[in-house]
């Protein structure tokens, strides 16, 4: 999905909706590409046995998680687009990728990769958003919900 053609007057939830809905169909109706990939094989093999757990891996796997990811770091992106337009800008910034992150409780793992100055700037623009969820961070990084 390219976001320089995101219709205006769409919400962010309806955008994202739609995002989802046409991975999932790409995922079940279009062949799968097993020679092309985004992300490197080997570097996903190589983090997945940094698991002491993990002792084998078969083959299909790295191939999976190579398109979770891809997914994975396309809906963030066209999160962190949403709040860029919305604040009428036309370049991705560190902190459009932090209001991002505070958007779905999905993403909170990243709270603690994001600088802390960025989610500083980021949680006081943004504790009211259109997504719906309303948070705060505390001073250790946690994240609180906010009572309504």
């Amino acid at each position: 999905m390219n976001p320089n053609h995101l219709p205006s007057k769409q919400s962010s939830k309806t955008i994202i909706e739609r995002f989802w809905h046409t991975s999932i169909d790409k995922a079940e109706h279009e062949p799968p590409n097993y020679k092309d990939f985004q992300l490197p094989l080997a570097r996903i093999k190589r983090l997945m046995k940094v698991e002491e757990e993990v002792k084998m891996v078969a083959s299909e796997v790295p191939i999976l998680f190579s398109k979770v990811a891809e997914v994975f770091i396309e809906e963030l992106t066209l999160r962190a687009w949403l709040n860029t337009e919305e604040n009428k800008r036309r370049i991705l910034q560190k902190n459009d990728l932090s209001a991002a992150v505070k958007t779905s409780d999905m993403f909170d793992f990243l709270i603690y990769i994001i600088p802390r100055s960025d989610l500083g700037q980021s949680l006081e623009q943004y504790d009211e958003s259109e997504y719906g969820e309303q948070k705060k961070f505390n001073d250790k990084g946690g994240i609180e919900e906010i009572d309504r």
